[in-house]
């Protein structure tokens, strides 16, 4: 199967709109370019990264993945090299269960379930002390 750009693009909007629709496509390719984020395609697998530093160590996080699975697969040792060559310890990645059963060929592993909520719209802030947001009234 060889997957055009538009199909590819597609599976990056559903991937996006299953992530929570906090990017565009557009807000995606602009990240790539500024370096915020990095592009990875091998025939019909995509692959978008994000490298994050915190105090004890430094991650990659295998942000969207969209395609046919043995190509994003294939993806997934490229990106881990560089990584590693970045001085990454640790990849991370969300995503619907089958690719963890998928992907445990490749050292992936469940580590922890996510949650979401949702917040009340600005218009339904609770009142604050001083005028800053920082300190709600409760």
């Amino acid at each position: 199967m060889t997957l055009s750009c538009d199909e590819k693009r597609a599976r990056l909007e559903r991937a996006l709109h299953q992530g929570g629709d906090t990017h565009s496509v557009a807000d995606v390719v602009a990240m790539c370019k500024d370096g915020r984020a990095q592009f990875w395609s091998r025939d019909d697998g995509v692959i978008i990264t994000e490298i994050n530093e915190y105090p004890r160590c430094k991650m990659v996080h295998f942000w969207l993945v969209a395609g046919e699975l043995h190509d994003c697969l294939a993806l997934d040792v490229e990106v881990s090299r560089w990584a590693t060559g970045r001085g990454c310890t640790q990849a991370t990645a969300m995503g619907r269960p089958g690719w963890a059963r998928a992907a445990a060929a490749n050292g992936w592993r469940l580590w922890y379930p996510n949650f979401i909520k949702d917040l009340p719209a600005a218009e339904h802030r609770l009142p604050t002390v001083n005028g800053s947001a920082d300190h709600a009234v409760v």
